[in-house]
């Protein structure tokens, strides 16, 4: 199964470096607003995950106005992720 929370964060640390930014230490509790992501960045993670990872978690109940931390992106594409592995 591919892994998701190395994709989020090196795409993370991949639009923060790209605005400018210094390379941010990333836990599963890194608050997304205080790594400075805008919403046009937040759209672009998004786009690269669905793009890398295949799926996206936002088409059924899982809100993408939920996700406030670096885990809570994780635990929704790891979701999406072994759902879609289920189905085969």
């Amino acid at each position: 199964m591919l892994n998701a929370r190395e994709s989020i964060e090196a795409e993370i640390v991949r639009l923060v470096q790209g605005a400018g930014g210094d390379a941010p230490a990333l836990s599963l509790t890194t608050d997304l607003v205080g790594l400075g992501l805008t919403s046009l960045m937040f759209a672009e993670l998004l786009i690269g995950m669905e793009m890398e990872l295949g799926v996206d978690p936002f088409q059924g109940e899982t809100s993408i106005v939920e996700m406030r931390t670096v885990g809570d992106l994780v635990t929704a594409y790891d979701d999406a992720l072994a759902a879609e592995s289920a189905r085969g």
